[in-house]
């Protein structure tokens, strides 16, 4: 069964990857992308595409990773030290 896995996953990633050559290869209309201040260089519509996929998956790798949220939790943490530090008068620590 996990030999199975292994072979229909490697079948997935090999389709993703050829569809997104052909993507590639049949999107290369230029495009000119602007944020209003700021105008990228005109690039091929797939490589606008493309750039945008990996920051989903890479934001998606820091959002499961936790890493966002321990920032978080951090904050609170601090916030929460402050108060305490000021209702009994304390210092607060610095752990970090």
């Amino acid at each position: 069964m996990q030999r199975l896995k292994r072979w229909l996953m490697f079948l997935l990633l090999l389709l993703i990857f050829i569809l997104s050559v052909g993507f590639s290869m049949w999107n290369t209309e230029p495009v000119a992308l602007s944020f209003g201040f700021y105008e990228f260089a005109v690039r091929p519509l797939s490589f606008w595409l493309i750039i945008t996929f990996c920051m989903g998956g890479l934001t998606g790798l820091l959002i499961g990773a936790g890493l966002i949220r321990d920032t978080r939790l951090r904050f609170r943490i601090r916030a929460l030290e402050k108060e305490l530090a000021k209702r009994s008068g304390a210092k607060p620590t610095r752990t970090d």
